[in-house]
């Protein structure tokens, strides 16, 4: 928490942060943090009335009373709030996060999980959450979309509960195992009851006294007589009270008797300055050391008390409770001999460091010296080795007080070096906050500069346009009603996410004899006379959009590498009519936008216009129905299932992400057409393929996003599953999974509410990077880091991902960069690469910049046999595609001769591809060893015979281990 001074309104803004509502007075006056200041502030806070006061508890009185807080405290334990180094809070009130979350999971359903936790103790254990299987997917999705959390098993609301009450109740589960086992040990003892001693010497636990405190035991002192020592028992809190007692008594009666003894053995000389005890045991610890306290008392390691033990020197006895002890007068003679206690100093062992010091020398001269003299070479060099060599004194006590003078001197010049080096470092850390400061202010007065030059969405054209709101599930007639409105305009545009949607609705346009070209990144169609265009969205031009407007898959805006074409398209195109098409996701979030532009809005709710259930049992592979769609998240998964399949006599197409348009078009109309019957798909079926499926089966129900593997989120499963049953190609849907256990998660977030989106992106403009210092790498980087939105905006804007933009600019130099232009530049880092594909297009980046025609892209292998060959020539298409996305940009067409030939070759390219999987070419995963096939669910690139018999040995063979 960071250092503040406390008032009165501070302390009551801290309760209102804490999910609780209380907090332990202690908390906010702890003398490291706030000292008088803090205690001033909260006692002139509960005399105002801001906050309550219950025992040494501190409430919000706005949300509870003091029986709540009694209660509450037994369990609960609150943490403070994250308050940030410049005394502001990191998280709003409860009260404002909670009405910020009632409008965000506006749902029934999500306010009876709401109203539950509230109800309760406001977490859910595992068992609960296992006896609500119904309850499960809309708990996931909150988890997921961040208006609960989890930890341990353990679903709870952070707006009830904080982290810390949770790891509590964690940490008390994980002892009642041990708690249990101490109780379960004394229910087999004698009247419930053991010494304390025994308890701890037999659960040798660090949680020994927490796990004590959860109840069922009690502890309690008891004295047989008054000569005897009070010793500490423990019995079950069932067990007798007098029982226990006379039990424990009797036991300590008996010890005491065997210490009569050791009395003889201690003999009648006290140790120095202590008492003689009243009972048998106090008078044996009074007249006699333990080893470690005669080894003090004599001024040598214990090491060396007991090798003068072992050589006969000293004789101990041993007392009833089995520690070791020697007479005291026996120690004190000791001391009172000079020549009988430097025997016992002889046996003291020295170590070099204390040599080296006593002879002023390094250690490693000092090693070699004893080395030379042949001592240290067997084991540990003593004090009777060295005594009177080297000049060196004659008694311990003397080369101690020598080795600490030179031992001290040595420390002082080590800690004159060490106040040197503070405080050089202290010089260096002051330079550093400065430097600080100065570029947390020049971020600040940069972002200032960026906010004031963020697009002014309000302006007085607002007037004359309007946004129509197509809402509503896959499948029912949002896309439609919209490209009607369209087809009745003198001018517009069609914008799409995929080359492939644009591609479908200007073939359906121009069908319909409404003239319509296609604009994409890589192609440009023009049909003569056409002033309608279908477009991808990242083409659309917004300063000539014609009269309509269609942004379809408007959820996208949220995506946090490409949202900002739909935040952009949505909020800077100028048509008079503007047609969004999305889900419920995405209604509040662009109805949100709209408001922050002043733009008139109007919702048209779509309802779906073909029926659609969840399949009553699983899809087992051999049993799919033809007219599937089986979905998988991975291009090796489908293309194994591909292989799976067809082995089983299927006929089969494939749809994923990798494949070129062209191809995915093909492979989609054969499905169409009743070619194939069964469609392998990754989730790009979900972006808005007409597919005449009667089902959609799920193979898997997790999918890498980026950064982790997760489970779908309702939307997904539903935005996906929602392409069964296409109305005027299906009768009806049916959605299902290939097991029970994916079977019934389906049914749950296929049905399940879904969360609202939060935020649209925004990218960088040109004017908004020339503000910022440093190569395009860093000003990407920077202005990414900045968040540079409004503050009225914040709450619904957010930067987009660059990453993939960055990774390209640090290809590029300064000298590069300015050479092109920034413009320029950043045209040219937009083209669409990934990993596999930037060092093609770093060679047609080098080519541009040495004014050389770009280089042409790998050629492609001549037959397409295995999957390897399929992977290589979806990545010559890629790099093709980076070719032609470059060569359509006016920047870069002069390095481009061969447009024309790299695009015949990429459809050859697309043809091959779609041959290859039409001749069903083996795509299955194989043993890395015997290549024979292994199963899409098998993890290891080795099957289990290779594996195995690589632990099977010829025993006739000799192996060379080495």
């Amino acid at each position: 928490m960071a250092k503040f001074s406390l008032t009165p309104d501070l302390v009551a803004e801290i309760l209102a942060r804490i999910p609780e509502g209380f907090v332990d007075r202690s908390q906010l006056t702890d003398d490291r943090q706030q000292g008088w200041r803090g205690d001033a502030a909260v006692k002139q806070a509960v005399e105002n009335g801001k906050v309550g006061r219950e025992g040494s508890f501190l409430f919000d009185k706005n949300r509870l009373s003091q029986e709540q807080v009694r209660e509450y405290s037994t369990w609960c334990r609150p943490a403070l709030p994250l308050i940030l180094p410049d005394g502001k809070f990191a998280q709003p009130s409860i009260w404002e996060r909670r009405k910020r979350r009632s409008k965000q999971f506006d749902n029934p359903a999500y306010d009876r999980l709401f109203n539950l936790l509230a109800a309760g103790r406001g977490y859910l254990t595992p068992d609960d959450i296992a006896g609500m299987p119904g309850e499960e997917a809309i708990l996931l999705n909150l988890v997921h979309a961040g208006a609960l959390d989890e930890m341990g098993g353990y679903v709870y609301d952070p707006l009830l509960v904080s982290p810390s009450t949770i790891e509590d109740i964690l940490r008390k589960q994980y002892l009642k195992p041990l708690n249990a086992d101490i109780i379960a040990y004394l229910n087999q003892k004698p009247g419930g009851t053991a010494p304390v001693s025994e308890l701890v010497m037999r659960f040798n636990d660090e949680s020994f006294d927490d796990a004590v405190s959860l109840g069922g035991l009690v502890r309690f002192s008891v004295q047989a007589h008054e000569e005897s020592a009070a010793s500490e028992w423990m019995r079950l809190e069932s067990a007798s009270e007098d029982q226990a007692l006379k039990l424990a008594r009797k036991t300590i009666k008996i010890a005491d008797e065997a210490w009569e003894e050791a009395v003889q053995f201690a003999g009648t000389v006290k140790r120095p300055g202590i008492p003689d005890g009243k009972s048998r045991r106090l008078r044996v610890l009074a007249r006699s050391y333990t080893l470690k306290m005669a080894a003090e008392r004599l001024g040598i390691s214990l090491e060396a008390l007991e090798m003068a033990i072992h050589e006969g020197r000293l004789s101990p006895f041993t007392d009833p409770e089995g520690a070791a002890r020697l007479s005291a007068g026996v120690i004190e003679d000791a001391l009172a001999d000079a020549a009988y206690l430097e025997q016992l100093t002889g046996f003291e062992p020295l170590k070099i460091r204390e040599i080296a010091a006593a002879l002023d020398l390094s250690y490693p001269l000092a090693r070699k010296k004893l080395q030379r003299a042949n001592l240290g070479q067997r084991g540990t060099v003593r004090w009777s080795d060295i005594r009177g060599r080297w000049g060196l004194p004659n008694t311990l006590s003397a080369f101690r007080t020598l080795v600490n003078s030179r031992l001290e001197t040595r420390q002082m010049e080590r800690q004159e070096n060490i106040a040197e080096r503070e405080r050089l470092l202290m010089e260096q850390r002051r330079v550093l906050q400065e430097e600080r400061h100065r570029v947390r202010r020049e971020r600040d007065e940069l972002r200032a500069k960026l906010v004031a030059a963020f697009p002014a969405w309000r302006h007085e054209g607002r007037a004359d346009q309007r946004i129509t709101l197509h809402v509503g599930p896959p499948n029912s007639g949002k896309t439609h009603l919209a490209l009607d409105a369209l087809a009745a305009a003198n001018s517009g545009w069609y914008l799409a996410p995929l080359r492939l949607l644009a591609f479908e609705i200007f073939d359906r346009l121009n069908r319909r004899g409404v003239l319509c070209n296609l604009l994409t990144g890589e192609e440009y169609i023009p049909i003569p006379g056409a002033t309608i265009t279908a477009a991808t969205i990242e083409m659309f031009d917004a300063q000539h959009s014609g009269d309509v407007v269609i942004i379809d898959e408007a959820q996208m805006l949220a995506d946090p590498d490409r949202g900002w074409a739909w935040t952009r398209a949505i909020m800077e195109a100028e048509a008079p009519d503007i047609r969004v098409i999305c889900p419920p996701t995405a209604q509040k979030l662009i109805e949100q936008m709209a408001k922050a532009a002043a733009m008139p809005i109007k919702v048209i709710e779509h309802e779906r216009l073909a029926p659609i259930q969840v399949a009553k049992r699983h899809w087992p592979l051999r049993d799919l129905p033809p007219r599937t769609i089986l979905v998988a998240f991975s291009r090796q998964n489908v293309l194994q299932l591909k292989t799976e399949l067809e082995r089983m006599q299927r006929t089969v197409s494939v749809i994923y992400g990798n494949l070129p348009p062209e191809v995915r078009r093909k492979q989609a109309d054969r499905f169409a057409s009743g070619q194939t019957d069964i469609c392998v798909a990754t989730d790009a079926v979900g972006m808005g393929l007409n597919l005449p499926a009667d089902h959609v089966c799920f193979y898997e129900l997790q999918k890498f996003d980026g950064k982790k593997v997760r489970t779908l989120t309702p939307s997904e499963v539903q935005q996906i599953g929602g392409r069964a049953g296409r109305y005027g190609l299906s009768s009806a849907g049916e959605v299902g999974a290939t097991n029970k256990r994916d079977l019934s998660l389906v049914r749950q977030l296929f049905t399940a509410p879904q969360a609202s989106l939060t935020h649209a992106r925004v990218a960088p403009t040109v004017d908004d990077l020339e503000m910022i210092p440093g190569n395009l790498a860093e000003k990407l980087a920077q202005w990414s880091s900045l968040q540079s939105v409004p503050e009225s905006l914040r709450s619904a804007i957010k930067t987009a991902d660059l990453s993939e933009r960055i990774e390209l600019a640090r290809m590029l130099t300064n000298a590069e960069v300015d050479f092109l232009g920034l413009s320029t530049a950043m045209r040219l880092i937009n083209a669409p690469t990934r990993q596999s594909t930037r060092p093609y297009w770093y060679k047609c980046a080098r080519a541009i910049l040495s004014s050389k025609s770009m280089p042409l892209p790998p050629e492609a292998p001549d037959g397409v046999v295995s999957a390897a060959d399929l992977e290589l020539i979806e990545s010559c298409v890629s790099c093709a595609d980076i070719y032609l996305w470059l060569a359509s940009r006016q920047e870069f067409t002069a390095f481009a001769p061969d447009a024309d030939a790299v695009r015949a070759a990429r459809t050859e390219w697309s043809e091959r591809i779609d041959q290859a999987l039409l001749e069903r070419i083996d795509t299955a995963r194989r043993c890395s060893q015997c290549g024979r096939p292994l199963s899409p669910t098998y993890r290891y690139s080795m099957c289990e015979t290779c594996y195995q018999r690589r632990f099977e040995y010829d025993d006739d063979v000799e192996y060379d281990y080495r």
